[in-house]
């Protein structure tokens, strides 16, 4: 598989826009023939508002035009809203990203606050036990539906407020169920973001 024309030659894929937060008011958009946009994450607490604004407020000094920040649970999402309201106070208009990993509800929360909401198909509504099964097509189909329940309240309310979802995949995310079918491979990183983005396109 080819996955550029050239490794020399520079050449975007052409994609669809995506408006991230009011490009008038320091949002973005990304995607078209809009300039790339520098992405990059905080590294302390996300419950040390005064340290996530300062980080925050760091990245955005030297470029940053999007900065994400964890909320691995209800509690840190909902401290979103103090440190957006602290940003925006101090004249930072940058769009936040919030990092959810394994918990449906704090995604629910973190919507409310942030321009846009990264989950990881495989820990979203799964938990990883390294379990070896092998799935039937009834259970796979079983499976789907599950998942399906879990996220779709989130595409809704990220679709009723206007703010972006991210799906974003890595190797260390995927689920028991698509490591057992695709195995640790490219195929299962794709997979696993197209499941989730059937469902966000139903919607």
């Amino acid at each position: 598989m080819r996955y550029c024309d050239s490794p020399y030659v520079f050449s975007r894929r052409k994609t669809r826009e995506v408006v991230i937060g009011d490009p008038r008011h320091g949002g973005v958009i990304i995607g078209g023939d809009h300039p790339v946009v520098a992405q990059s994450m905080i590294t302390c607490d996300t419950m040390d508002t005064t340290a996530s604004v300062q980080q925050t407020l760091d990245l955005v000094a030297v470029g940053c035009q999007l900065v994400r920040i964890t909320a691995p649970t209800v509690k840190d999402a909902a401290n979103l809203q103090v440190i957006v309201a602290e940003l925006r106070q101090r004249g930072c208009r940058v769009p936040i990203v919030a990092d959810i990993h394994f918990k449906p509800e704090a995604a629910m929360e973190a919507v409310k606050w942030v321009e846009v909401v990264r989950v990881h198909p495989g820990n979203y509504a799964d938990s990883k036990k390294f379990a070896i099964k092998e799935y039937t097509d009834e259970q796979y189909t079983a499976e789907l539906k599950r998942i399906e329940e879990k996220f779709t309240p989130l595409v809704l309310e990220a679709k009723h407020l206007q703010r972006a979802l991210r799906i974003g995949t890595n190797h260390g995310s995927l689920s028991d169920r698509i490591m057992n079918r695709f195995g640790d491979t490219p195929l299962g990183m794709v997979e696993s973001a197209l499941e989730f983005a059937r469902i966000a396109r139903q919607h």
